[in-house]
């Protein structure tokens, strides 16, 4: 099998994340909470092309996963996707063409098929996503406590899986 799926982390932790899914025919940004310029640059270093971006699909709301946003929109016409809670946590995002997902919900971007569901965060409609082509699969996750009955679904049998778990409400409200 010829993988047709590549993950690009251009930036992962509490000063912004940002990655690239690359598929068939395009790629998809997941969250942009990193400057325009520094996403570019990154991209650049790992010889990611953002001109094939095709949409962009937010994770949750919190700054370091969003704050990027409005000046990459200012050069990027492709689709906007994230959850009602998501942008109607910021007023900037609700300013944005955002195509409104539920957790549940699948669609189609740059030859992939998307399925997102739901994650465990401090913020309302967070979500992860599992990237699928015929022959190949991907799954992204996200600041999240647990994985759900959604989650484990959605990532079982996947070649490339992303997690990223330091939301731990114990220690959130009784550490540093």
């Amino acid at each position: 099998m010829t993988p047709q799926l590549h993950l690009h982390v251009l930036a992962s932790g509490s000063k912004g994340n940002a990655a690239v899914v690359e598929g068939p025919e395009g790629s998809v940004l997941v969250d942009c909470g990193i400057s325009r310029r520094a996403l570019m640059q990154r991209a650049a270093e790992l010889g990611v092309d953002m001109g094939r971006v095709a949409a962009v699909l937010l994770t949750h709301d919190h700054s370091d996963h969003v704050k990027g946003l409005s000046v990459f929109c200012t050069h990027f016409d492709g689709g906007l996707f994230a959850t009602a809670g998501t942008v109607g946590a910021r007023k900037y995002l609700t300013e944005l063409p955002f195509t409104l997902v539920e957790h549940s919900d699948a669609f189609e971007v740059a030859g992939m098929r998307v399925q997102a569901f739901p994650t465990f965060h401090d913020v309302p409609d967070s979500m992860g996503f599992r990237f699928e082509t015929a022959d190949d699969a991907l799954g992204y996750c996200t600041d999240t406590g647990h994985l759900g009955p959604e989650a484990m679904g959605a990532l079982t049998g996947v070649r490339i899986l992303a997690l990223e778990s330091n939301h731990d409400e114990r220690m959130l409200a009784n550490g540093p």
